[in-house]
């Protein structure tokens, strides 16, 4: 009896179960750490995925050779008699170049009463066919000349340079579009924010007179210190529309997703955006009230319309905020000014599924979004009795 009692070591027991309990915490703490190497290489993998995504897709895709020329004067113009083919992520089409340096049939710019669209990228129609332009759509619904005096990358500075020359063709009508995304950006600057060429620009003097400046335009690369600058930098300026931690991960592909998700300050935003806009909006209609005059002085009618892109349709985003505040603030000084203006910002937004009237990767309008804006000019009331139907 003493003998089984000597053999019994209850001390063995217990070190067996206090070892059960430390290789089942040891085997808890890999089992976290194995988790948590899972999710960040998942994250890795996303990251890479992201960022693997867009290198692929050249925002500006391959153009054949020879549609942009130098220009001492705007910058750059479109070559005359220039046709080729443009071949991106998100479309294969073909643009033409009438021997004026414009997009459709040169004699159509010397009949009279014709309604003539003055733009940039968005009025010439990158991304789309001759047919499909929206000029072209509306010529044929409705029976008038429409002219597309549209230049890709024009910011309203040259548009009105361009004015000065086409106002010899003697328009009926002429509708200004101005672009919501970055024209006020690119207006009073020697370079503009998406495009590597030099341009003219003009400045407002104390009494509020327009100087013309930088003509001829250097034949000079883009600087450095312009070529970091961006349309979001631009529209931000000092203020940062994020919380600390969405800052942070802001620097990374999936980091941007996220923040497009967890949103911004919203209305900190549009109070900068107000605040800050001022010089770029009162040198805007300076350009607007001198294109009038030039118009007027040959015999034809002004109107201006405003025209989002695709940022708008971004829900509560940067761009989405900076071009329904511009709208808002150009639509009530161009009315105060006694311009005729439509603002195409609300009929965008009612539009169901919005996106879908732009190329998704490349961002201008697509075939149907032409076909949208086509018919959004045309049943307009101001252009009433401009655009009649057949």
């Amino acid at each position: 009896m003493h003998r089984a009692v000597d053999n019994y070591r209850p001390v063995g027991w217990i070190k067996d179960w206090f070892m059960s309990q430390e290789s089942g915490k040891r085997n808890g703490i890999f089992g976290v750490v194995a988790a948590l190497l899972g999710v960040f290489i998942a994250l890795a993998i996303v990251e890479f995925a992201l960022g693997a995504l867009k290198p692929r897709i050249d925002p500006a895709g391959r153009m054949d050779e020879g549609f942009i020329l130098y220009d001492e004067r705007l910058g750059w113009k479109l070559a005359p008699g220039w046709e080729g083919q443009h071949e991106h992520h998100d479309f294969s089409v073909r643009y033409g170049v009438n021997s004026l340096g414009f997009r459709g049939e040169a004699l159509d710019f010397a009949r009279p009463g014709s309604v003539m669209f003055l733009g940039d990228s968005f009025t010439f129609g990158l991304g789309v066919n001759d047919d499909e332009v929206f000029t072209r759509l509306l010529s044929e619904k409705t029976g008038r000349n429409v002219l597309n005096a549209g230049v890709p990358g024009y910011a309203n500075d040259q548009q009105l340079m361009l004015l000065e020359k086409l106002t010899d063709y003697r328009p009926a009508e002429v509708v200004w579009m101005v672009y919501l995304g970055n024209d006020l950006l690119d207006n009073g600057e020697a370079f503009p924010l998406q495009a590597a060429h030099g341009k003219p620009f003009y400045s407002l003097s104390a009494g509020q007179e327009l100087a013309l400046n930088n003509v001829p335009v250097p034949l000079r690369p883009k600087p450095e210190s312009v070529r970091s600058r961006s349309v979001q930098s631009e529209i931000l300026g000092e203020f940062d529309p994020y919380q600390r931690w969405q800052t942070w991960i802001d620097g990374v592909a999936l980091g941007r997703v996220i923040n497009q998700w967890a949103g911004i300050d919203v209305e900190g935003l549009r109070a900068h955006i107000q605040a800050h806009s001022g010089p770029k909006v009162e040198l805007f209609m300076a350009l607007v009230e001198r294109g009038q005059s030039l118009v007027e002085s040959a015999g034809g009618t002004l109107k201006v319309v405003l025209l989002p892109g695709q940022g708008y349709t971004r829900g509560e985003s940067i761009p989405a905020v900076y071009q329904g505040v511009m709208s808002e603030m150009l639509e009530a000084r161009l009315e105060g000014a006694g311009l005729p203006v439509l603002n195409l910002t609300d009929d965008l937004s009612g539009q169901e599924n919005a996106a879908a009237l732009f190329h998704p990767n490349e961002g201008h309008f697509n075939p149907q979004g032409h076909r949208w804006l086509a018919e959004m000019l045309a049943k307009a009331p101001m252009f009433q009795g401009m655009f009649r139907s057949m």
